[in-house]
């Protein structure tokens, strides 16, 4: 074993360069590696030839009887030669398949040698070899995972501050559309059709405001991990039949009744619970039949407050129960009679993640024979 050992040693130590330099050959004649055509043969070569002393000296080590044996394979394909080898790739805009392919085609170069000078590989020095080869596609496969999770959570930040800049910068325009409209509504010259289109425009322009809030939120909730309150002693009865009074002026065709039991009091942002029942009662309003009438109770139990919001819609589909809460997801129901939504599907969403920081949850469920019920549990405390 000891003689094999140091054939291949001194094969691979004296033909070192002529392997690499078939090696970078293989590489250039390889259409399924198109970027190594485009490295000079320094940058093509890189730290493989590092990788192959580090390679020789094991086998080296191991060829010699009574001396503790060199690095392992493993140690060889994880060094920090092959990690900065990897990670020059992925700066040269080399694919995962195309690093490995490189690291299969230096393993052939290796046999291919030793066949043509009939240096017999196997045993330990093949378990060494293809150990540091393997070892050293693993190395790639993290290096290039660990790229794009970087280079995905700086888009992931780019993205949210520009949704930040453009909502933050978005407000003012569309509040003082909201004033002028308001201010135009207030004055006796204006009626008939021009009172209608004003008011078109008012309610364009809320809905405009409502999807840059939402927008907003949805980067709120994402750069803090949850979305930022501030609690203070409110009665959830009384919120709450200010949202459904507001909700019925702009629903008039639609009933909203209201059964409020207990005690509604406890600590709570009284804006982002507004903006919870809002979105839950809006909610089951866009999604319900106008002669089917949306059942909201409150009932205050011992330390904590049950909000439900029930319709008689066409229930959810059942592969969508489990993704309901999740961003940008819309209804998918049909009906003749319902209006389509005109959020961005970030409603629901909101409303988990307003329960979620008042220390509470959220839960749906919905059947065709009971229709649809959001049910939240409120802490009087977060």
């Amino acid at each position: 074993m000891a003689q094999q050992l140091s054939r291949i040693t001194l094969l691979l130590r004296e033909r070192k360069d002529e392997l690499v330099r078939e090696w970078t050959s293989r590489l250039r004649k390889d259409p399924k590696i198109p970027h190594a055509c485009e490295l000079n043969e320094e940058d093509l070569r890189d730290y493989t030839p590092k990788l192959l002393d580090d390679l020789i000296d094991s086998l080296a080590h191991s060829a010699q009887p009574g001396t503790p044996g060199g690095a392992s394979g493993q140690e060889i394909g994880s060094s920090e030669s092959s990690k900065l080898h990897a990670a020059h790739r992925i700066a040269q805009r080399y694919t995962l398949a195309e690093e490995l392919r490189e690291l299969s085609a230096l393993r052939s170069a290796i046999v291919d040698m030793c066949a043509r000078e009939r240096v017999p590989l196997g045993g330990e020095e093949a378990q060494l070899v293809h150990s540091a080869l393997d070892e050293a596609m693993v190395t790639a496969a993290v290096e290039v995972e660990r790229a794009s999770s970087a280079e995905l959570r700086r888009d992931v930040v780019l993205r949210e501050l520009f949704i930040a800049v453009l909502g933050h910068d978005l407000r003012n325009p569309l509040s003082a559309i909201r004033c002028a409209t308001a201010g135009l509504l207030k004055r006796e010259d204006v009626a008939g059709a021009a009172a209608r289109l004003v008011q078109r425009i008012a309610a364009s322009n809320e809905r405009a405001l409502r999807m840059v809030e939402e927008m907003l939120d949805l980067t709120r909730i994402r750069s803090h991990d949850g979305l930022p309150i501030e609690p203070k002693p409110v009665d959830l009865h009384s919120i709450c039949r200010q949202v459904i009074m507001e909700l019925e002026s702009s629903h008039p065709e639609h009933t909203i009744r209201l059964d409020a039991q207990g005690d509604g009091n406890g600590m709570w942002d009284p804006g982002r619970i507004g903006q919870l029942m809002s979105n839950l009662i809006g909610n089951a309003v866009d999604y319900s039949p106008p002669e089917e009438p949306v059942q909201v109770k409150l009932h205050g139990q011992k330390g904590i407050v049950v909000l439900e919001v029930h319709n008689r819609g066409s229930p959810i589909p059942p592969d969508l129960l489990p993704v309901i809460f999740d961003p940008f997801r819309r209804g998918e129901q049909q009906h003749e009679d319902l209006r389509p939504s005109k959020g961005l599907g970030l409603g629901l969403f909101i409303a988990r993640a307003i329960a979620g920081a008042h220390g509470g949850s959220i839960h749906v469920t919905s059947t065709p024979d009971d229709g649809t019920t959001f049910r939240v549990m409120l802490p009087r405390s977060p």
